[in-house]
């Protein structure tokens, strides 16, 4: 005999397994490639020597094996310029077969490659299904591949950057003619872009009016971001455990206002001794590196995605200041998210990148160095408490979800550009 709630789950299986074969049929012949490049810089594990780094590291390699691991339905490729090769490299990571092509550097212009347009060229001829999603727009390979790519379907996932529009309207000078003569070709660029994922609504009224315009931030890794008891996470980070820690991770310039935060601790220890602000990622060469330690900061460098959930577990709360003006459009941010998987609270002006109907479940919302200091002695006195952040993040921000998102983009652009 059905009972109600086996009913209920039977039914829920049969509408689970009708989507799947509706999107395995639908996904047979789709191929969606997503292009990237790998940056020179001795931060990031993506040089030859350092294996499978270098083929995945960066956005392209994330997103192209996410969204394989969740939709492994559909042939998913990640191509990739690098610089400081003269050879085609390939191999297969996780079912995602990545490409990386040699390209020429052009200083802050960007990478162009001539092997990844002729493989592109290629893959067109032989009339191949495949959506194609390029990482940013500000360089060059976006737009050597959107002037390509005027009938097939193009998805941009935006990461922060700021477009010619905005660029012009903060330049002077001879930065400020430059931008002027780039402003055509972003044009021209974007009127072949079929979806532009955005992080920041701020950023529409720089973009076409005809351009589709979504947000959708980058995924985070709930396995590898989970709480831990207060005291636990401070003894195996061997902090004192008595203390209340303000949690930062970044370097220590003016980007996201890490002088408003040093700021802000200096004020708050001349009215209480129980608070230490601890700021990771920091490099000596940074321009207020010195500020900070003379500020008491308990200051650590790069410090490893999987050790993170620590530094997280064992703050009051995590600090993401402001955006400077340079870089206005970096949308809520990757830390903020991985710290509430964490239930831990976000105090910063990214949150406006949130949902209004969350926003005040996951944090504070300030857009002052004043309002900074009174959100953390809020949350430092207890006044403001939060509870169910972990499942606010995974609901919002979880990389099936987003993955779940983004496959029906495909699926439609897939229709209407190859039925």
């Amino acid at each position: 005999m059905l009972t109600k709630s086996s009913f209920s789950r039977r039914s829920l299986n049969l509408k689970t397994d009708f989507l799947r074969r509706r999107n395995n049929s639908m996904a047979e012949g789709i191929k969606i490639v997503y292009i990237d490049y790998n940056f020179n810089d001795q931060r990031y594990p993506n040089r030859k020597e350092d294996g499978d780094g270098f083929f995945t590291h960066g956005f392209g390699g994330l997103y192209s094996r996410q969204f394989k691991k969740y939709h492994p339905e559909f042939e998913v490729e990640c191509w990739k310029a690098d610089s400081r090769i003269n050879a085609i490299y390939e191999k297969t990571i996780e079912g995602v077969l990545f490409r990386v092509f040699p390209a020429v550097s052009l200083g802050k212009s960007g990478l162009f490659s001539v092997s990844l347009l002729q493989h592109l060229i290629r893959e067109k001829r032989e009339g191949r299904r495949i959506v194609f999603n390029v990482s940013s727009i500000r360089h060059l390979l976006f737009y050597s591949v959107a002037l390509f790519l005027r009938k097939h379907p193009l998805v941009v996932q935006h990461h922060g950057e700021a477009p010619v529009k905005y660029k012009i309207k903060i330049s002077s000078g001879l930065k400020y003619f430059f931008y002027r003569l780039q402003l055509p070709l972003e044009k021209k660029c974007l009127s072949h872009v079929d979806l532009f994922y955005i992080l920041d609504d701020d950023i529409r009224e720089y973009l076409p009016s005809s351009l589709r315009v979504k947000k959708s931030t980058t995924g985070v890794d709930e396995q590898l971001f989970f709480p831990v008891e207060k005291n636990q996470a401070r003894e195996k980070l061997n902090l004192d455990v008595n203390k209340k820690y303000l949690l930062h991770i970044g370097r220590l310039n003016y980007v996201k206002r890490a002088d408003w935060l040093i700021d802000v601790y200096n004020e708050i220890k001349k009215e209480r001794d129980d608070v230490q602000l601890i700021i990771g990622g920091a490099e000596k060469s940074d321009e207020l590196y010195e500020y900070a330690r003379q500020s008491g900061v308990l200051l650590y460098g790069m410090i490893p995605q999987k050790e993170l959930y620590l530094f997280f577990s064992a703050s009051e709360m995590y600090i993401l200041p402001a955006y400077s003006s340079a870089l206005p459009f970096l949308g809520i941010g990757m830390l903020p998210v991985q710290a509430m998987l964490c239930n831990v609270p976000v105090v910063g002006q990214s949150l406006r990148n949130v949902d209004q109907e969350i926003i005040d479940k996951v944090g504070i919302l300030v857009n002052n160095k004043d309002e900074l200091k009174e959100a953390v002695i809020k949350i430092l006195n207890g006044e403001k408490t939060f509870t169910g952040l972990r499942e606010i993040a995974i609901a919002s921000y979880s990389w099936k979800n987003i993955a779940a998102r983004t496959m029906e983009d495909y699926l439609a652009m897939a229709k209407k550009y190859y039925n």
